[in-house]
């Protein structure tokens, strides 16, 4: 007999994070579930590889873990206890800029407040009062705009008035809607460089601060920028660990299956294809995988209705993707700008090169033109100093992120096999620049790149590039992610199911996606909602 026989209640397409998080809430409430995957390993972008030197380990997409302790998933799977360890850094965050000076962002408000003060005391008082407010609303806000169905910005707007907090708030109000987080950084402070650190965040988030109508999650971003979490020995610890719940539960893993076709019978999902043969789903089948994929590839045309077809092939995916420089390390760097500010050498996120708004503004203009900037901005993060097992003793790894077009200007997405190394290179200048001399000579092993088209034919689903899967916009969030018809989880055909990050709120290691979409198929299958009880 063979192991797909007796088929299964569930079947989930893909292993990333929102597939298996699914998998392991189905298995535990009892159902029989398969995952299938079609890369030779279970994490999706949480990935981990040793691509400069054996024993680098290098988290090649999934880096940064904004939700670790406020996201339900960690306590309801029990991840810590399956495996998962995180530092939090007591750095979060700096920037380095061109006149040696330098900001950091503290886990200890009242450290970044000082930091901020050295800029503008101005700045320092506004930005402990937005804190103060934006972590007292922090569970309501969460809750109710991340983990659970997508509400629309008009309910944001009454949510808004009925925590009470229009009325006591002097900065969370309905304009947000309208505005974008570069206006919104603007009416609240006056330094520049404070607003490019609070701009940096939002767009290694993926938020463009340019884009009108995304200060009304702003909020939620800044009550998370002191809670990032490195995962210790590298970010596909998080996947071993949500196989272990999955497998623990009687579900199973199975690495190198690729679906080849949802099937439909009756109208109604009941089964894939896969190179091994038709396997059955008894209840239903759930796609992790990108909207575009699961509407035109894995469905025959006539099974899709005229609207789905429609919307989804006019869904739009992020106009920047990312860069990548893998740094093999001699050791830990150390800054000039130390001498301005010493906990600099401790930050584990950098900013480098945007010192106002308007810098992003023109990076994101070339971005979007497929031109690359001589001098490439940077977004620099050394794991090692957070998590000393993912190099050799006394050794680091780096990470160098630069915004990229996925399809440059001279040559298209493949263009980019001709420019990566020596693009690397002056990333990776860009950032030596600012290290103290004999650190700058001696520091740097060995380094690998990443293209956004290389990421885009190793991760299918990073379509065009985009590590968010799917477009960071008004017209592409909340009730209309990935359309309309689809922002449910639900689909026209009965039987299947969307649980991925096309899905809202959208990509980054949030878990959201499959965390609502389990919400979602328990109340159309009668699911004991046990990780819902207070």
């Amino acid at each position: 007999m063979g192991m797909f026989d007796q088929g299964f209640d569930a079947i989930i397409i893909g292993a990333g994070h929102n597939g298996m998080a699914l998998a392991g809430y189905l298995a535990k409430s009892g159902w029989s579930v398969a995952v299938l995957e079609r890369r030779t390993e279970e994490g999706g972008g949480l990935c981990t590889e040793e691509v400069t030197e054996p024993n680098f380990l290098h988290n090649m997409h999934s880096n940064y873990h904004p939700l670790v302790g406020i996201c339900p998933v960690y306590d309801d799977l029990e991840l810590t206890e399956n495996g998962v360890e995180y530092g939090h850094p007591d750095v979060q965050m700096g920037s380095i800029f061109a006149d040696g000076t330098a900001l950091t962002i503290h886990t200890d408000m009242q450290k970044t407040a000082a930091s901020f003060a050295r800029f503008s005391q101005k700045d320092a008082d506004t930005w402990m009062r937005l804190w103060d407010e934006v972590s007292g609303y922090m569970d309501l806000m969460v809750r109710t705009l991340m983990y659970a169905p997508p509400i629309a910005l008009n309910d944001i707007t009454r949510a808004l008035a009925s925590w009470g907090v229009e009325d006591k708030s002097e900065f969370l109000t309905a304009r947000l809607r309208s505005m974008s987080v570069a206006e919104f950084l603007d009416k609240h402070f006056e330094n520049d460089r404070i607003k490019a650190m609070l701009a940096f965040h939002a767009a290694i988030c993926a938020y463009q601060p340019h884009v009108k109508g995304l200060a009304v999650s702003y909020p939620v971003l800044l009550g998370k920028i002191a809670n990032w979490h490195v995962c210790k020995g590298g970010s596909h610890r998080l996947a071993h660990a949500l196989m272990r719940v999955i497998v623990k539960a009687g579900g199973r893993v199975f690495p190198q299956v690729p679906v080849t076709q949802i099937v439909v019978e009756g109208g109604r999902a009941v089964g894939v294809m896969t190179p091994d043969g038709f396997v059955r789903a008894h209840k239903l089948v759930a796609s992790s995988i990108d909207v575009n994929q699961t509407f035109e590839t894995l469905l025959e045309p006539g099974l899709v209705p005229e609207r789905t077809r429609r919307e989804v092939a006019e869904v739009k995916y992020q106009d920047a993707s990312l860069f990548n420089v893998h740094v093999a390390m001699n050791g830990l760097p150390r800054y000039k700008a130390a001498a301005f500010d010493p906990a600099i050498d401790r930050a584990w996120i950098l900013n480098i090169g945007f010192e106002s708004l308007a810098d992003f503004e023109h990076e994101f203009s070339l971005v979007r033109s497929g031109r690359l900037p001589e001098r490439p901005r940077l977004n620099a993060a050394v794991n090692s100093l957070y998590d000393p097992t993912d190099a050799p003793e006394g050794k680091a790894t780096g990470l160098l992120r630069v915004f990229a077009p996925f399809a440059l200007e001279a040559g298209g997405p493949e263009g980019w096999g001709a420019v990566a190394r020596q693009y690397g290179q002056v990333a990776l200048d860009r950032w030596c620049d600012l290290m103290v001399d004999d650190d700058a000579r001696s520091i740097v092993r060995r380094f690998a790149t990443e293209s956004p088209h290389e990421i885009s034919q190793k991760m299918i689903n990073y379509r065009f590039g985009d590590w968010m899967v799917g477009r960071i916009h008004p017209k592409n969030l909340l009730e209309h992610r990935p359309t309309d018809e689809l922002a449910e989880y639900r689909t026209p055909i009965p039987g299947l199911y969307l649980c991925g990050a096309s899905q809202h709120p959208h990509g980054y290691i949030t878990f959201a996606p499959g965390y609502n979409a389990l919400g979602v198929i328990a109340e159309d299958m009668g699911i004991d909602k046990w990780w819902d009880r207070v």
